[in-house]
């Protein structure tokens, strides 16, 4: 059978372009050979919270990667995070969101997204999955099954919980669920690959801790620099208002 995609290494050399970390980087070659042996595509997660009305440059860095991952013969995986996006992404917080979004206000900035994602992923080749899809099936007992696989001491190694928590600076219950929440989606839809920012690493990892329980193959995470944005400090965010739309 002659395989569908590029070399092995080829396609290493476009994956890793312009990336920052891939975790672990043994494991990536072996899938890629894996998937090309198989003339299987490997899926390619990036997940995407409708927090405001734009998707901004910051986030075309982890999607330009996506798009050459499509390129190289992958599936495409956006997941729209309906459902995280009601807690709010802690990750370099030193302090909870302010105010919680509705789920209205979540699904008004939802139906815009998908054709603003389509300005740098090929849409037509996509799965968009949303995780309230299964999030919003479970049961209490569910949540409490989720919880009892991660520990507390495993969520104070994220940077931001640490700081806060040696500050003596609240940190939420519901804030704690959020990096939970981001690695089940791996395992729901089988991920191989994820894309993110360097901030990321923890739910990167905690999703192949929950993948292994499952036993499933673990993803490997493929991790971008962080956009600053216009503050010329901080990470270009939604919530901190330093961002420059895409449709702009």
């Amino acid at each position: 059978m002659t395989s569908s995609f590029p070399p092995v290494e080829e396609q290493l050399q476009v994956i890793t372009r312009g990336i920052e970390k891939v975790v672990p980087q043994d494991e990536l070659r072996k899938k890629l050979q894996h998937s090309r042996d198989t003339g299987t595509p490997l899926r390619v997660k990036y997940g995407i919270d409708p927090t405001g009305i734009d998707v901004h440059l910051g986030h075309t860095v982890p999607l330009r990667k996506i798009r050459q991952f499509q390129e190289l013969g992958h599936q495409a995986v956006i997941i729209i995070g309906n459902y995280t996006a009601l807690v709010g992404d802690p990750s370099g917080r030193d302090e909870a969101r302010s105010r919680r979004l509705t789920a209205e206000e979540v699904e008004n900035n939802a139906r815009d997204y998908l054709a603003q994602v389509g300005k740098v992923v090929d849409m037509s080749r996509a799965e968009v999955q949303r995780n309230g899809d299964w999030f919003g099936r479970m049961s209490f007992a569910d949540v409490l099954g989720l919880c009892g696989r991660v520990t507390v001491a495993q969520l104070l190694t994220r940077d931001d919980f640490a700081k806060r928590y040696r500050e003596e600076r609240a940190i939420f219950l519901h804030e704690c669920l959020y990096p939970v929440m981001q690695a089940w989606d791996s395992v729901e839809i089988r991920a191989d690959v994820e894309l993110g920012g360097t901030e990321q690493l923890y739910s990167f990892m905690l999703a192949r801790d929950l993948q292994a329980q499952q036993g499933l193959s673990q993803q490997i995470a493929v991790m971008s620099p962080i956009l600053v944005g216009l503050d010329g400090i901080r990470r270009m965010g939604k919530s901190l208002g330093n961002y420059i739309g895409i449709s702009e």
